[in-house]
């Protein structure tokens, strides 16, 4: 998380300038910083940032076979930048929130994102809002939270043909759903796990995981058999 135009980018990266945001306090607002160096350490290769105009956070991030970077994260913009081809690329919104300590204030709410850079930092090759209506992507539940951060938990993991798993929370009773285990929210709050194409085109299948109180989503791995465990 970048708060402000002063983190380092490197010439001809995807976003050179800093998107803007809202922050708390005298903290500016945050985007996405996503920096690659080499085996040393002491080379930075690229580093950009990725957000629009309100705050953004990335929560995870993953290389395919190409490697590409896989993000995951949070925005509280609706200009973050989404492709043309994306599953979803209208922003869902939701209400404000902004957690004691960690320096972001979700002013429009929160969606999930899920962007896709190339191996060289420079183009955003797939990008894609998901959500509802409510809060997405944060772990609103006091009751869940006991670390630092612990709103900001999911995590993104890749299939053998780099299709895309996530876990994550949802406070959206409308969350997207698509041969879903669970079609509607147990409760307050829940986990959401889905799939999405490598491309980040199709939602292959989406579902909420819950019961009648709160529930989050923190981490995920598939097993040999393609079995996903949360």
């Amino acid at each position: 998380s970048a708060f402000g135009q002063g983190y380092p980018t490197t010439v001809g990266a995807y976003q050179t300038t800093w998107g803007g945001g809202d922050g708390q306090g005298s903290l500016a607002g945050t985007d996405m910083a996503i920096s690659k160096y080499d085996v040393s350490g002491t080379f930075m290769q690229w580093s950009t940032f990725i957000g629009g105009l309100n705050d953004d956070l990335p929560h995870s991030l993953i290389c395919n076979s190409n490697d590409e970077l896989i993000v995951l994260g949070t925005t509280s913009s609706p200009n973050f930048p989404v492709t043309t081809n994306a599953f979803d690329n209208t922003y869902n919104g939701g209400s404000n929130f902004a957690p004691f300590g960690v320096g972001v204030q979700y002013t429009n709410g929160s969606d999930i994102v899920v962007a896709k850079l190339n191996a060289n930092g420079n183009t955003l090759e797939a990008s894609t809002f998901i959500g509802g209506t409510g809060n997405d992507g944060v772990n609103t539940a006091a009751g869940l939270k006991f670390n630092y951060a612990d709103e900001f938990r999911g995590e993104v993991d890749l299939d053998a043909n780099d299709n895309v798993y996530v876990v994550s929370s949802t406070f959206s009773d409308n969350f997207p759903t698509v041969n879903a285990f669970q079609s509607s929210l147990g409760g307050l709050q829940d986990a959401c796990v889905f799939q999405l194409s490598n491309d980040l085109s199709q939602l292959y299948w989406s579902t909420y995981l819950g019961g009648s109180d709160d529930d989050s989503g923190f981490s995920l791995a598939e097993d040999n058999a393609g079995n996903i465990f949360v």
